[in-house]
C-alpha cells in the first residue's frame, strides 16, 4: 500500500500549527482509528480538487472517505491506480500535510475528480443509457464513481472508467487493478477495454448489464436500484461490499434524483 517515506515540509496554518501526524493506516483496508481519519478528512478539505462536496469530518471511514483519497492520489499525485489508503509517513500523507508553497501557482483545472460532483456529459451518458437499457441513472453513476475516483482514475488512454475488461480481440489496454482475493486486497494486471471516447463506454456498460445473462437477475431490479446494487455484488466486482458502496453513493450524493421512473416488472 501507500508506505514509502516521503521527506517534505508539513503545512501550518494561518496560526503557524503544524497538521498533526497520524499514527495509523487509514482508508481502504486500514485500520482507521477515529483520530487518524479527522486528521485526513480535514486535509482532503483543503487539498482535494475545486469545487468539490465536502468530506463530513466524522472520524469515520465510510465509502465516501475512501473514494475522496482516490480522487486526490489520482489527481494530484498521479497514483494510477490509487490504494485508496493513507499511511503514517507516506508519500500520500506528505503530500496533504505539505505548507503550500508562498506565491505558488494556482493549481491547474482538471475535469474530472471532484469529489461528489458529476459532470455534465457523464449525466448526460448516463442518463442516455437509462433510456436505451433501462440501466438506472443512478446506479451507472454510483459505478461510474466507484469505478473510476469520480473519473479521475481510469487505465490510460482507455476511456473506460467502469473497469470493463476485454475479450478477444476487443481493443484492450493493460493496466494494474486492485481486486479482493480470498478477502485481502491485491493489485493484479489486467486487460481493459479501449474506447473511442466516453459516451461510448457508457453505452457499453450499459448493453453489457442489459444483455448479459450474467446481469438477468439484476436487470429485474430497474425500478429498486437498491436492490439492483445488491445484485451486482460478487457478480459486477470482486468486493463483498461492493453493493453496499454503490448504495452509499447513490444515497449520500443524491444519485436517485436522476433516475427515470421505470415500472416493476
Amino acid at each position: 500500500m501507500d508506505q514509502i517515506p516521503s521527506p517534505t515540509v508539513l503545512s501550518t496554518d494561518e496560526m503557524g500549527r503544524v497538521a498533526p501526524p497520524i499514527m495509523t493506516s487509514v482508508g481502504q483496508g486500514a485500520i482507521n482509528n477515529p483520530a487518524d481519519v479527522f486528521v485526513i478528512q480535514s486535509l482532503l478539505n483543503e487539498r482535494l480538487p475545486k469545487p468539490h462536496t465536502p468530506v463530513p469530518i466524522t472520524g469515520e471511514a465510510d465509502p465516501g472517505f475512501v473514494l475522496a483519497i482516490e480522487a486526490y492520489q489520482a489527481v494530484v499525485m498521479g497514483m494510477n491506480p490509487p490504494t485508496g489508503q493513507v499511511a503514517p509517513g507516506s508519500p500520500t500523507y506528505y503530500s496533504l500535510a505539505a505548507r503550500p508553497l508562498v506565491n505558488a501557482p494556482p493549481p491547474p483545472t482538471v475535469r474530472y475528480g471532484h469529489v461528489g460532483i458529476v459532470p455534465p456529459d457523464v449525466l448526460q451518458a448516463a442518463t442516455a443509457s437509462q433510456t436505451r437499457w433501462r440501466v438506472p441513472t443512478s446506479i451507472t453513476l454510483a459505478q461510474w464513481a466507484v469505478e473510476s475516483a469520480w473519473g479521475a482514475s481510469m487505465p490510460p488512454d482507455s476511456n473506460n472508467p467502469f473497469g470493463i475488461k476485454a475479450v478477444g480481440s476487443q481493443p484492450a489496454v493493460e493496466s494494474n487493478t486492485r481486486e479482493v482475493v480470498n478477502g485481502a486486497d491485491q493489485f493484479i494486471r489486467a486487460k481493459f477495454r479501449r474506447f473511442d471516447n466516453l459516451a461510448e463506454a457508457f453505452d457499453h456498460h450499459g448493453r453489457l448489464l442489459a444483455t448479459s445473462p450474467v446481469y438477468t437477475a439484476s436487470m429485474r431490479f430497474t425500478h429498486d436500484p437498491e436492490a439492483f446494487a445488491d445484485s451486482l455484488t460478487g457478480v459486477y466486482a470482486t468486493d463483498p461490499k461492493y453493493g453496499y458502496i454503490l448504495k452509499w453513493v447513490i444515497n449520500n450524493y443524491g444519485f436517485r434524483r436522476y433516475d427515470q421512473p421505470a415500472a416493476a416488472p
